[in-house]
């Protein structure tokens, strides 16, 4: 099982440098999944929040993060400090309701094959899908941060969290069902979905995970 990054880092003893990694970032956004995630943090984050992400994008754009995974209703990502030792930040979504699931489940249904290979999905099930407060797309008090950088209710590693999961939603779109706490059918069907299109498949590791089984 993989370890998760704070009982890494507890193993490891929070005094200890850790050399920086190469960096995980990528500019996000290039895909309908990614752009409406971005669209959406900067919309929960401002204007209060608004000079936390702008540095939040310098240290991603400084290539300092080294972690970053979606895992069920959560997220980790880690970044190197400037002395050189390593940040730790869990977000937590609040879950959608088994309601809201069945609408979104609806919705998904009518895109078929084009759920996840094509940006061009019709305007009332884009709407549905992202529209606050029952679409995917979470308000900021459905999102819990722990964060070793500092206790504060937000600050630039937050940011750059949110930030850099949207390239994960880039990457395989199932990834946002997970995060807002889909309940495994949807998983599955979504993820034979995301294969037949896109080639990317929950990895087998992440499906044990999702589905509390050993698929060795």
């Amino acid at each position: 099982m993989e370890m998760d990054l704070f009982d890494y880092a507890r193993e490891k003893g929070s005094t200890q440098k850790f050399a920086a990694q190469p960096s995980l970032w990528e500019e996000p956004g290039t895909t309908l999944w990614g752009r409406a995630w971005l669209t959406n943090v900067r919309r929960i984050c401002a204007p209060k929040y608004e000079s936390e992400l702008g540095f939040g994008e310098k240290l991603l754009q400084a290539g300092r993060l080294t972690a970053c995974r979606v895992r069920n209703a959560h997220a980790q990502a880690a970044f190197t400090n400037r002395e050189g030792g390593t940040v730790l930040v869990n977000l937590n979504v609040r879950a959608l309701s088994s309601k809201q699931w069945t609408a979104l489940d609806a919705l998904c249904d009518r895109c078929g094959d084009a759920l996840f290979s094509s940006d061009d999905l019709p305007d009332d099930v884009i709407a549905g899908l992202f529209a606050s407060p029952s679409g995917l797309l979470p308000e900021l008090k459905d999102l819990t941060f722990s964060c070793s950088h500092c206790h504060t209710p937000f600050c630039l590693y937050r940011a750059a969290t949110l930030l850099a999961v949207a390239t994960e939603f880039d990457r395989a779109p199932i990834k946002l069902f997970e995060l807002r706490g889909a309940a495994a059918g949807t998983l599955l069907t979504r993820s034979a979905q995301q294969t037949q299109e896109t080639d990317m498949a929950i990895p087998d590791a992440d499906l044990g995970a999702v589905f509390g089984i050993d698929l060795a």
